[in-house]
């Protein structure tokens, strides 16, 4: 007697090591979690590291994510959107 398998109705389907998920150049998943903040009048660094990570002396983080749009971390302008690590 031939039984065939009732599937469960609430199984996660199996799909495969075959995904269309694409991968980074270094291989990681192409899911990008960087926030990103743009600069309002009367902003620092030092100040949306404090909005971002509860201390302003982590600014550094930002600065070094940053290195491409800043050369100085004291100048930052009006609408410039950082990324936030």
């Amino acid at each position: 007697m031939d039984e065939k398998k009732n599937p469960d109705p609430w199984a996660i389907p199996d799909i495969g090591p075959e995904t269309d998920e694409k991968k980074s150049e270094s291989g990681a998943d192409a899911f990008d979690a960087t926030q990103w903040h743009e600069v309002k009048k009367g902003e620092t660094l030092w100040k949306i590291a404090e909005q971002y990570y509860g201390d302003g002396s982590l600014y550094p983080k930002i600065f070094d994510a940053n290195r491409d749009v800043l050369k100085d971390p004291n100048r930052i302008n009006i609408g410039q959107k950082l990324r936030i690590p």
